[in-house]
C-alpha cells in the first residue's frame, strides 16, 4: 500500500518581504497627502472667498458713493464708520491681516478705506493709488464675480487675497472689498491637512520597519542557535560513539551476567543519547541549507542496508527482534548520492522499527527494482501509527501519542530528516500503517543511469 505524503512543514520562520509593503504604504500616504493638500487648497480658497463676499455685503452703494476718495474723507463720518467696520472684519476673521475697500479713479485703482490705524506703516490714506493692481483685481470692477488671487507678492508682503464686488441698489459696482491672508498662514493650513495622511501612513510603516528588524534579529539568533547546536552535537557525538563501541566490545567478550546487565543498560542509554544527538545534528545541517553539499557518488544500496543491519544488530538482539532480509535482492542496486546521508535516512527507519516492535517479532528489510528505480521496504509488526496522526509524523518535532507511551525519549525529527535526505536524492518516502499491526516504510530512489 502506498500513501502519498505532503511537503514538510517549514520549521524556520522566513524573513518577510517588507520593502515592497513599506513602499506601498508610503506611496498611499503620499497620494493621500497630495489629495488632502489639493482639497485643503480648495477649501481654504473657498473660505476666503466666502469671507470676502460676506464682508462686501456689509457695505451699501449709497455710503460708498458718499466718499470722495481723498483727504476730505478723513473728517467724513461715513468714512470713519466704514473704517471701523473694516477693522471689525479684520479682527473678527482669524488669520486676516488686512481688510480694505478699493475704487476706480480714472484708470487708477485707489484705496477708499482700510482697516489699519493711521499710525501704522501699512496704513493707506483715502485716495492712495495702488500701483500694483493686477489684471485680476481690475476685472472684479467689471465682472461682478468674487475671485481669489495669490499667493502674490506686493510692497506690503505675500498674500492670498479674497476680492468681492460691492454693488449699489441698481446693481452697479461701486467698489471692491478685499481681505488679505498672509501666505505663511495659508500654507500652514494646507500643510496641516496634508501631513495627516503621512502621519497615519507612518504608523504602519513604523510597525513594518520594527517587524523587519525583529525578523532580522530572530534570523540572526536562529543562525547562532543552529551553529551552537551543530558544534555541541559534534563535540558530543565523538565521545558517545567511542563509548558505544567500547561497551559493544565488552558485551562481545561474554562478561558475567551481572556485568552484562550493567553493560547492556549503559549501551542502551548511550545508544539512545547518540541517536538524539545525531537527529539534532542532522536537523542543524538541513536548517543551515547544507543539504546542497551532499556528496554525489555511486552508492550500492545493498552495502548501505548491510551496514545498517550490522549497526543495529546488537540493539535488535537486546530487544528480542530479528532483522530479516526479505525477498530476493538485486545483485547490485546502484544509485548516485551520499552514502553517509542515505545510511542515516534508512537507519532512522530501522531504529524506529526496532524501538516500537514487540519482543519475538521480525523487522523485514526488502530491496527491489521497479521502473528504473530501487525501492527499499522496511516493515515491522509493532505499535503502528494511528490513522489520524499519520499526516503529522513526517512534519518534524512530532511523535505519535502511542510512541511516547512506549519510549519516553526522542526528538520527533528522525523521520523529517529522513524525508529531507530522500528528497535531496530525488527520491520519494511514503508509508502504510495500521495501529497495533505494524508499519511499512518505502524509500524509492532513481537508479544510476
Amino acid at each position: 500500500m502506498k500513501i502519498g505524503v505532503g511537503t514538510p512543514q517549514a520549521l524556520v520562520r522566513p524573513l518577510q518581504y517588507l520593502t515592497s509593503a513599506t513602499a506601498v504604504v508610503v506611496a498611499v500616504g503620499l497620494i493621500g497627502s497630495a489629495l488632502a493638500a489639493a482639497n485643503a487648497i480648495q477649501v481654504s480658497r473657498d473660505l476666503i472667498e466666502t469671507r470676502a463676499v460676506t464682508a462686501a455685503g456689509a457695505f451699501s452703494g449709497e455710503e460708498i458713493q458718499a466718499l470722495h476718495a481723498d483727504s476730505r474723507d478723513l473728517n467724513n463720518k461715513t468714512y470713519q464708520s466704514i473704517k471701523r467696520r473694516l477693522t471689525s472684519i479684520r479682527e473678527g476673521n482669524a488669520g486676516t491681516k488686512f481688510a480694505y475697500l478699493m475704487g476706480m479713479k480714472g484708470k487708477d485703482v485707489v484705496f477708499l478705506a482700510d482697516s489699519e490705524p493711521p499710525a501704522s506703516k501699512d496704513y493707506s490714506p483715502p485716495g492712495s493709488v495702488y500701483p500694483e493692481a493686477t489684471g485680476l483685481l481690475r476685472s472684479v470692477f467689471y465682472n461682478r464675480e468674487a475671485v481669489i488671487e495669490g499667493p502674490a507678492t506686493d510692497s506690503y508682503g505675500t498674500w492670498v487675497s479674497g476680492l468681492s464686488p460691492v454693488v449699489d441698489e441698481h446693481g452697479k459696482i461701486v467698489a471692491v472689498l478685499g481681505i488679505d491672508i498672509p501666505s505663511e498662514d495659508y500654507y500652514k493650513q494646507i500643510f496641516v491637512y496634508a501631513i495627516i495622511p503621512l502621519l497615519l501612513a507612518a504608523i504602519p510603516v513604523s510597525v513594518l520597519i520594527y517587524n523587519r528588524r525583529l525578523a532580522k534579529k530572530e534570523h540572526e539568533i536562529a543562525q547562532l542557535k543552529t551553529q551552537f547546536v551543530s558544534i555541541a552535537s559534534h563535540e558530543l557525538r565523538s565521545p558517545l560513539t567511542g563509548t558505544l563501541w567500547g561497551v559493544q566490545s565488552l558485551l562481545k567478550s561474554k562478561p558475567r551476567k551481572e556485568q552484562e546487565k550493567v553493560l547492556t543498560s549503559v549501551y542502551n542509554n548511550v545508544a539512545a543519547s547518540l541517536a538524539t544527538v545525531n537527529e539534532i545534528l542532522d536537523f542543524s545541517i538541513f536548517e543551515r541549507g547544507k543539504e546542497d553539499k551532499l556528496q554525489r557518488e555511486i552508492v550500492d544500496l545493498r552495502d548501505v542496508l548491510q551496514d545498517i543491519t550490522k549497526l543495529h544488530e546488537l540493539a535488535a538482539q537486546e530487544g528480542g527482534i530479528t532483522l530479516v532480509h526479505a525477498g530476493a535482492w538485486p545483485k547490485e542496486a546502484l544509485v548516485v548520492g551520499d552514502h553517509g546521508a542515505l545510511k542515516r535516512a534508512m537507519s532512522n527507519i530501522i531504529s524506529n522499527a526496532i524501538k516500537y516492535s514487540p519482543r519475538g517479532s521480525e523487522v523485514e528489510i526488502g530491496l527491489h527494482d521497479e521502473d528504473g528505480r530501487y525501492v527499499v521496504g522496511i516493515r515491522d509488526h509493532g505499535i503502528g501509527i494511528p490513522k489520524e496522526e499519520q499526516k503529522k509524523v513526517l512534519a518534524g518535532y512530532y511523535r505519535a501519542p502511542n510512541a511516547t507511551k512506549v519510549k519516553a525519549y526522542g526528538t520527533g525529527m528522525g523521520l523529517w530528516v529522513t524525508k529531507l535526505i530522500v528528497e535531496q536524492h530525488k527520491g520519494k518516502l511514503w508509508f502504510g500503517s495500521k495501529e497495533n499491526r505494524g508499519t511499512t516504510f518505502f524509500i524509492s530512489l532513481p537508479a544510476k543511469k
